[in-house]
């Protein structure tokens, strides 16, 4: 079995810093007329979000709630794409004898998906369930795949 290493979220006030300076260079492409949703995000909605990471979000904050969390990282071998490090949140339950429940989040989306429903599935009510919540590849905390073609199948084998 692989080493299940706890994990902090840590950017440096650095990284920030050259994310607002990026985000006031952004050009923006020109938008077709009534396209609405057809051809992605309305160009209004991505300048106002642009403008919220840029001004406002709080990186800290999120981050300080993130850590909160039961957070990990483990090395899982892939076959074909080597050594994954992959983060996950491991929430267990206060009951002896939970149900073990693997939360895989969706495309687009993160493992942040499952916070709103652990004290939920975890507490210490019946059924309760110890929580495995991963970051898939190429999300969030765990490791980008260095080659073309992973799919579904190894995927499932990079789970923890």
């Amino acid at each position: 079995m692989s080493p299940l290493e706890p994990f902090t979220v840590s950017v440096t006030d650095e990284k920030l810093q050259r994310l607002r300076e990026k985000l006031s260079l952004t050009t923006f492409p020109d938008e077709l007329d009534e396209a609405g949703w057809n051809y992605g995000a309305p160009l209004a909605d991505i300048k106002r979000l642009t403008k919220y990471w840029q001004e406002s979000y709080d990186w800290q904050e999120a981050e300080a709630k993130i850590n909160e969390l039961p957070n990990y990282k483990t090395p899982i071998e892939v076959d074909g794409f080597g050594t994954l490090d992959i983060h996950f949140v491991h929430q267990r339950s206060p009951v002896d004898g939970g149900i073990p429940l693997l939360f895989v989040h969706g495309w687009p989306g993160s493992f942040l998906e499952v916070t709103k429903i652990l004290p939920h599935l975890t507490s210490s009510t019946t059924p309760s369930f110890h929580i495995i919540a991963p970051s898939l590849p190429n999300f969030a905390f765990s490791s980008s795949v260095p080659k073309r073609g992973f799919s579904l199948p190894q995927a499932a084998t990079g789970a923890p």
